[in-house]
């Protein structure tokens, strides 16, 4: 097998890892891309696909049952529409300023910061609710969980072969994880202001 191609398949992998990872506590990425890796790398997982996918729709789903996720979903449409309208107003200041009126560039300005902040101040609450309402659902996330983290230890496996294959040494491999509880890792670095993941090391 081409370098290229083996060096491409450890990308792939990677991404897979950290994908499973971030569903088990709520982290969207696209399912349909993570289907399309698992097809094109040939894997043969240790559950059906069909059932880990069913896991991570269920895990997505429990913020819908609590009572304040109508007002959340209300809160993130507000966001999208501001964040378009922001769009509206750095464009009619940009205008503003090459027509050379520049107060009225200046109060756009403003008022593109002032809705930005707003923005990040909705995002944020938004996303602080519902990592609550997945910390109230602990036991049940765990159980949800249970064949994602084992699809992730097989997959951790499967990248330490790809690597030693490459020659590479695995435990200068590292990767960014939520959830640093699998075998075969070790924790390099605690999540900081700058990162909420783990940085690990393959062992």
């Amino acid at each position: 097998m081409a370098r290229e191609v083996r060096v491409e398949r450890v990308r792939k992998l990677r991404r897979l890892i950290e994908a499973l990872d971030g569903y088990r506590i709520g982290r969207y990425t696209d399912v349909g891309r993570v289907e399309e890796m698992i097809d094109e790398l040939g894997l043969r997982l240790p559950h059906d696909w069909s059932r880990i996918r069913r896991d991570i729709e269920e895990i997505l789903s429990l913020p819908r049952k609590a009572p304040i996720y109508k007002r959340l979903r209300r809160l993130e449409t507000l966001s999208s529409s501001l964040s378009r309208a922001n769009l509206a107003i750095i464009g009619l200041a940009i205008l503003s300023y090459l027509a050379g009126h520049l107060y009225v560039f200046v109060a756009l300005a403003v008022a593109s910061l002032v809705v930005l902040n707003v923005v990040y101040f909705l995002k944020a609450y938004v996303n602080f609710k519902i990592s609550e309402i997945y910390a109230s659902s602990l036991d049940e996330l765990e159980a949800l969980g249970a064949r994602i983290k084992e699809t992730v230890e097989f997959l951790l496996r499967q990248l330490k072969r790809e690597l030693r294959s490459m020659g590479y040494r695995v435990e200068e491999y590292r990767l960014k994880l939520w959830v640093p509880d699998y075998s075969g890792i070790q924790i390099v670095k605690k999540p900081s202001i700058l990162s909420s993941r783990y940085v690990v090391r393959l062992v």
